[in-house]
């Protein structure tokens, strides 16, 4: 079992609310072409890579959150959905990876994550199927119990069940990061 030094880091992160008018026009245009009029809810999120926009979208009964860089361009798409609806064969592949890092542990949140061209990742919100490849990972959210600590993780699968990003989540109660 093995993954690449990016794996282990601890994920520092600041999410505030912004306003639409502090959105640059093309994320704007994506929300609303890939959504049509829904109600959203605009962040700013500074971590440790930098700084990203973040659209955060119920529709169907599901919260899509769509990160953007500072100009605009989609970077991903996450859209939550329960841990049963990983197909059955990766699901077990992930748990039992889960299981090789953790002695005991409890999910808290899993969101599918498209990674694609905008036009592909469109089609993918509306349910169609989109024109070219793209990548399908699964973030999931955990407390678990590692080296007799309890203490709450993001991880990161591939679509082959690989563990490929695994980061402690700091929570920060200052208003500003550390580093």
């Amino acid at each position: 079992f093995s993954v690449s030094g990016a794996y282990a880091q601890d994920k520092i992160e600041r999410e505030y609310k912004i306003k639409p008018s502090q959105v640059p026009a093309a994320a704007l245009n994506f929300i609303k072409d890939s959504f049509g009029p829904v109600k959203v809810n605009w962040y700013m999120e500074q971590s440790a890579n930098g700084k990203s926009l973040e659209a955060k979208v119920k529709k169907d009964n599901r919260v899509y959150s769509a990160e953007f860089d500072t100009l605009g361009n989609i970077q991903d798409i996450e859209v939550t959905i329960n841990m049963k609806e990983i197909p059955e064969a990766l699901r077990l592949t992930i748990e039992r990876n889960m299981a090789v890092q953790f002695s005991r542990l409890k999910v808290q949140k899993v969101q599918k994550q498209w990674i694609a061209e905008a036009a592909d990742l469109k089609s993918l919100i509306k349910g169609d199927q989109p024109g070219s490849k793209h990548k399908t990972h699964y973030e999931i959210v955990i407390t678990g119990r590692k080296d007799k600590r309890i203490d709450e993780y993001e991880l990161l699968f591939n679509e082959a069940g690989a563990l490929t990003r695994q980061q402690k989540i700091i929570e920060s109660n200052y208003q500003h990061l550390l580093y």
